[in-house]
């Protein structure tokens, strides 16, 4: 098959090929027609048409975030670009490898009214490993051959040595269209794969401290972690100096670990303060969700932070960071925690009485609310196939889940790396069509109308189900103090926006649903689940007044 005559189009394309990138998200143009021709010209190479430049970033996100490989984004020049910064700052703060490869036009034009000409080497930097300008026009030998190394480094940067975005700008004179049968190739450079460890002696001075210490807290952020991790934080959870705490987002829910934190907080007060709080803080992972966790953390301020990270980011999120250590939790767990002896202590039977007591208080909480989101929340938890894929988008969904049981061995995906609401639905959407498994995505009105173009894309699994929460607005604003106060003011928080959830999926010829009570959410659930041919949408109407009413008594209830 003939490929783009431009050798730099033609190179990229090979070598993702040959690096195993197996997807490309393009959006259409004229001056990345040579990328178009080169990689669809790639048998290897699966291309996707998203003609929503921002829409198609968060859907590249979603496939990269499920098949933990990069996945190339191909726009044309000038603004395009641009609306790849939101998914690419997300992608940047959770990790996940996206090649943005951003056709442009000759530097010469830059600045000189040309059209499509912005200035575009390194735009996106703040957010990317790293950035890569291509040579325009490599004839010779020598800058053929740097042209081939620029871009096996660029490959490999999105994944080592952890993953992340990383952008390869390419300017291309015209004509755009040509192609050829033969072209000079580079040499493909394989990285090596290793994995770091800790040396014996430092290994044995943290079993001396997790030996010693009387009160352990270790704090799990986002991931998807490998059983062998669950394991070894399960056998550590048994020591009697440790408790472990995990997040929806950590996908680590067990019975040895403290997975509803934001609820059981609510049991600390002033009698049982100095028990509970930890001397060694252990955290790893990504974000954590619960604010109420960080303002506990950042007040008690442990004598010792370690926090477990590869690429070391020095996340100082609690204000004690003693201790940078740079290996992967599962190493980390895996030297450690068979060695480490228990000791005296009930730190971590104070925490689980805790547990148990907020547990019984909330099932009784639960079971006298009326319909709201929190109860809403609760019937969907168990609703959800079994086994399902679970998206939540930014704010309220992340934050519901943080309060209820969760047992259902669901897999938790959620945009925390910056926490906007701007492509969660696309995000899921890209993650349904990588992976082919029952993906339900858990929304509210906001967010689900922000990102309308998510459906304009050929690309929809069937296996997707849409969850939508429609209060009439940002409601999350009237639970978080001070924006309720003043009534005249909350319609700049709130946002009320006058548009049906509902409306806009029958415009997309979706299959939709409605539920506005109990009887009709537990039908609206049956509906939903059932085989269809597209995504399906369920939208629960609920009270913008009653729902955080609803949980501010919660919470009090919980504190009393």
């Amino acid at each position: 098959m003939k490929t783009s005559d431009h050798f730099a189009a033609a190179e990229l394309a090979r070598l993702c090929s040959a690096k195993g990138i197996r997807f490309a998200v393009i959006s259409p143009g004229s001056r990345n027609a040579p990328l178009v021709i080169a990689f669809n010209a790639q048998p290897a190479i699966q291309c996707l048409q998203v003609i929503d430049e921002r829409s198609a970033a968060f859907f590249a996100l979603g496939m990269a975030q499920q098949l933990h490989a990069p996945v190339a984004l191909i726009c044309t020049s000038g603004s395009a670009v641009l609306n790849y910064g939101p998914a690419i700052a997300e992608a940047f703060y959770q990790r996940v490898p996206l090649l943005v490869i951003s056709a442009d036009r000759p530097e010469e034009w830059l600045d000189q009214g040309e059209g499509q000409a912005i200035r575009q080497q390194g735009v996106l930097d703040p957010h990317m490993k790293r950035s890569v300008q291509l040579p325009r026009d490599p004839h010779d030998d020598l800058s053929r051959w740097h042209c081939g190394r620029l871009i096996n480094e660029a490959i490999d940067a999105t994944l080592l040595p952890v993953p992340g975005p990383v952008q390869v700008n390419v300017p291309f004179a015209e004509p755009l269209y040509g192609t050829t049968d033969t072209i000079g190739a580079s040499n493909l450079i394989a990285p090596v794969m290793t994995e770091s460890f800790i040396l014996p002696e430092h290994a044995r001075w943290l079993i001396g401290q997790l030996s010693a210490c009387k009160k352990v807290m270790i704090l799990a952020g986002q991931g998807l972690w490998s059983e062998g991790l669950k394991k070894q934080l399960v056998h550590i959870a048994s020591l009697p100096q440790v408790t472990v705490m995990t997040e929806a987002t950590s996908n680590l829910d067990d019975p040895a670990f403290i997975t509803t934190i934001d609820r059981t907080i609510e049991g600390v007060g002033d009698s049982n303060e100095n028990d509970l709080k930890p001397d060694l803080l252990i955290t790893f992972g990504g974000a954590i969700v619960s604010k109420r966790i960080k303002g506990l953390l950042r007040k008690w301020k442990p004598s010792q932070q370690w926090n477990v990270d590869l690429g070391q980011r020095h996340y100082d999120t609690f204000q004690s960071l003693t201790h940078d250590i740079a290996v992967s939790p599962e190493i980390f767990f895996a030297q450690l925690s068979s060695s480490v002896i228990g000791n005296d202590s009930i730190y971590g039977e104070a925490w689980r009485m805790i547990d148990d007591r907020i547990a019984r208080k909330h099932a009784e909480l639960i079971a006298s609310a009326p319909f709201c989101d929190l109860t809403v929340f609760d019937t969907l938890l168990n609703g959800i196939p079994s086994g399902s894929d679970v998206h939540l988008a930014n704010s309220t969904p992340a934050r519901y889940a943080q309060l209820l049981n969760r047992t259902r061995e669901h897999r938790w995906h959620s945009n925390r790396g910056t926490s906007g609401i701007d492509g969660c639905t696309s995000t899921a959407i890209g993650a349904a069509f990588a992976t082919q498994r029952p993906t339900t995505l858990i929304t509210g009105d906001t967010a689900f109308l922000y990102d309308s173009n998510a459906f304009w894309n050929e690309h929809l699994s069937p296996h997707l189900r849409v969850i939508v929460f429609d209060n009439g607005g940002g409601n999350i604003f009237r639970f978080i103090e001070g924006p309720d106060k003043d009534p005249a003011l909350l319609k700049w928080f709130e946002a009320p926006h006058g548009r049906d959830p509902l409306a806009l999926s029958r415009s997309f010829d979706l299959p939709c649903y409605e539920a506005k009570d109990m009887a009709s959410l537990k039908s609206g659930i049956e509906q939903l689940y059932r085989d269809h041919e597209k995504p399906a949408v369920l939208v629960v109407r609920t009270s913008a007044e009653v729902s955080p009413k609803v949980l501010r008594e919660y919470f009090k209830n919980l504190k009393a």
